[in-house]
């Protein structure tokens, strides 16, 4: 069964998925040891590894749109090599990267935590909120996409605050000697910064909830790492502006930007600060501890880690074992409490990772050279190869300058080819107890000449059946018609980057009775369902209805009422802006069979267009139709006979007619006891008085004794909102 997001993510909710994560360490929580390293030169620094992080992030902008997989790096790797050992450190780096970044944020938490309220001590915050991240992720409770925007948004502007007021408090006599370490300094200090730019690739991994992402992601990584690059260059430099930078270093004091913004704004700008540092550390380490379960999730799936990686609790629906071990990790990181080498660690694992992914790049060049793609990296292969001698610079640079931290880097990625040889190739992939759910690899299919595609959107158990026996039936009459089931998962509207993305993507494997049952129809060549993880069920919908050609969409009768018609409604919404004809069902029973459709004929331009769909369902049915045509005046019954005889021959299969006098609906509700189906066409033409009273059809679908399918018959033309108003206005002052 084809599984996909659905595509909610625009460009803002990209761009502070990306400047949400990058912001957090390098201003609060490495700056002090990057005055340390580099003097006023950090502000140098911060802006060549912005410069330097471009160049990878190009490669990634055009990878995404090429390998749309969770994963990210690792995967890019995995594909573009071919080579399994390769593609393992890849994943291994990036996974203990991120995780071990996570220390970092969390020992920056506890200082703010400490300068706010002093009677806390700095690692008992650090670890509470390692706890309170872990059992949060457990538990699959999912912070407002809204706040993050807002969190988000509101630490630019505070940074932005912090500039324009700092710059009039600069001395610029503490800016000399710019670089007091040399040059050697900057670029040590622009190696482990380089880590904090790394947010610009987790928007890959949200590649598949992004609107249009061949453009936005390409797009968002651009603008976000070039607005980071100014806002924490601005900082650094005005910072040390501010006071000396041998005041700033971790030996004086943890918190250096909290003293800068003291000096500026007294205690009340301290405290602003402080509060800024623990939204951005809070916000960086959840999307940290999810970026690291995401790939150890993704090396499970690929057999690269034990099973119990990618299995996912019944109950809470989150992958329990993964995020206890990144949290492990974590607790690790914490507790040896040397930001300096920390960060050193981190930023050899990326480097590393980052330099394989601009290879990859060049080698999916080289083997599909004619392959499409929405972005390509400009002035290639100069790019990746810019990437790649930058990062290789700087890591040889870091372990030049820092041989324990390189030590400890080469002895992890030693441990992870010992497992890799030896320990992996024998590993059961099973486990007892969790249910292991995997997600499948999609594969897209070659579109074929299709016409008259039947969609059918499903949800209820109840009904789901007899709708999709209904589109089979209809199907299996003609050629090259394909059947579309469509089932929605709905999620909240609260998609908050990574942790929103890996918990849908582990959802997706959770059954029910509706995916079980479209499981069953993979096989059957005309059916083709369709799985959509989304926060917008309508939105889901007609993004399957756009894509195809001449569509049917047949949706289940879910009972009158003024609420049915509100626009939030999908009912009222499919009849209103669907593309297509729509038809709504009420059955009587999953596995009724039509062979008698009384079909209320009018004559007019709906009732041609419904007829089409009537004749579909009678060839699928082998069914007779009974044309039915109620006149005002007994003297029209004749020549309207006359008329519909006509009309009765251009259908496929048997077709009479009946004219009689009186009421529509009475008559309809009448003769409802001897047919099997009743198909009506629906105008376009309603106003507000139909909303309020419900349409006429409704009253047939409640009263009829036998199943019955309302038909809004699509016209681009009078289609059209203002169109449907001047009809509707129109008609009403000819009535009156």
């Amino acid at each position: 069964m084809k599984q996909k997001l659905d595509r909610t993510l625009g460009m803002y909710s990209a761009l502070m998925i990306s400047i949400g994560t990058m912001i957090g360490s390098a201003i609060f929580v490495l700056a002090g040891t990057s005055y340390a390293t580099a003097g006023p030169g950090a502000s140098l620094a911060i802006f060549l590894a912005g410069i330097a992080a471009v160049f990878t992030g190009l490669s990634f902008a055009e990878l995404v749109t090429v390998i749309p997989k969770a994963g990210g790096g690792y995967v890019y790797v995995k594909e573009a090599t071919g080579n399994n050992i390769i593609g393992f450190i890849c994943g291994w780096g990036f996974w203990l990267g991120y995780a071990m970044s996570c220390g970092l944020f969390a020992l920056g938490f506890g200082n703010f935590i400490n300068y706010i309220f002093p009677f806390i001590p700095q690692m008992v915050a650090a670890y509470l909120l390692v706890v309170y991240v872990m059992f949060t992720n457990i538990k699959g409770t999912k912070s407002s996409g809204t706040l993050q925007n807002v969190i988000t948004t509101l630490l630019v502007a505070l940074l932005a605050l912090y500039v324009i007021v700092g710059i009039f408090h600069i001395n610029m006599e503490n800016q000399t000697p710019y670089t007091p370490q040399g040059m050697s300094g900057v670029f040590n200090a622009m190696g482990f910064l380089y880590m904090t730019y790394i947010g610009y690739g987790l928007i890959t991994t949200a590649s598949e909830e992004v609107i249009e992402p061949e453009k936005t992601i390409p797009k968002a990584i651009l603008i976000s790492i070039a607005a980071v690059i100014v806002i924490k260059t601005s900082v650094f430099f005005i910072g040390c502006g501010i006071l000396p930078w041998q005041q700033l270093v971790p030996a004086v004091t943890s918190t250096p930007m909290i003293d800068t913004a003291v000096h500026i704004g007294g205690a009340a700008g301290g405290y602003l600060f402080a509060f800024a540092g623990i939204l951005a550390t809070l916000s960086s380490i959840n999307t940290a501890v999810m970026a690291s379960s995401r790939t150890s999730f993704a090396m499970a799936r690929d057999q690269r880690l034990p099973s119990l990686f990618k299995a996912i609790n019944k109950t809470t629906k989150t992958p329990v074992f993964s995020i206890v071990v990144s949290s492990i990790i974590v607790f690790i990181a914490v507790t040896i409490r040397d930001l300096e080498h920390i960060s050193t660690v981190t930023s050899i694992f990326s480097l590393t990772g980052y330099s394989l992914v601009n290879v990859a790049l060049i080698i999916f060049r080289k083997k599909e050279p004619a392959l499409e793609r929405k972005f390509r990296v400009p002035l290639f292969p100069l790019t990746p190869l810019l990437g790649i001698g930058l990062n290789l610079f700087l890591i040889v640079n870091l372990a030049i300058s820092d041989r324990p931290a390189l030590i400890i880097a080469v002895s992890v990625i030693g441990v992870g080819v010992l497992y890799y040889y030896l320990i992996m190739p024998k590993l059961k992939y099973a486990s007892k107890g969790i249910s292991i759910v995997d997600v499948p690899e999609i594969k897209e299919q070659k579109k074929e000449s299709r016409k008259n595609e039947i969609i059918i959107p499903v949800s209820n158990p109840n009904t789901a059946a007899g709708l999709l026996n209904f589109g089979r039936r209809i199907a299996l009459a003609e050629e090259s018609t394909t059947v579309v089931p469509v089932k929605v998962n709905v999620f909240p509207d609260n998609l908050l980057t990574i942790a929103d993305y890996d918990t849908m993507m582990q959802s997706m494997g959770v059954q029910d009775s509706v995916v079980q049952m479209l499981k069953e129809y993979e096989s059957d060549p005309c059916m083709r369902p369709v799985l959509i993880n989304s926060t917008n069920a309508f939105h889901a919908i007609m993004s399957v209805v756009k894509k195809e050609k001449n569509p049917l969409v047949i949706m289940g009768w879910h009972g009158s009422g003024l609420i049915k018609y509100m626009h939030g409604n999908i009912t009222y919404q499919m009849l209103q802006e669907a593309p297509a004809d729509v038809g709504i069902l009420r059955m009587n029973g999953e596995n009724q069979t039509f062979r008698n459709i009384l079909f209320p004929y009018g004559g007019g331009k709906y009732s041609k267009m419904t007829a089409k769909v009537v004749n579909r369902i009678a060839n699928g049915y082998g069914a007779k139709i009974t044309l039915l045509n109620v006149v005002d005046h007994e003297e029209d019954i004749e020549s309207t006979r006359a008329y519909l005889e006509k009309s009765a021959a251009k259908f496929d299969q048997p077709a009479q007619i009946m004219v009689c006098s009186g009421d529509l609906i009475e008559k309809v509700v009448a003769y409802s006891d001897q047919y099997d189906l009743i198909v009506m066409g629906a105008s376009l033409d309603w106003g507000i008085q139909e909303v309020v009273t419900g349409f006429r059809t409704d009253k047939i679908m409640e009263q009829a004794k036998c199943s019955v399918l309302i038909i809004k018959s699509y016209d681009i033309f009078l289609q059209r909102t203002k169109v449907r108003g001047f009809i509707h206005k129109t008609r009403n002052a000819i009535h009156q």
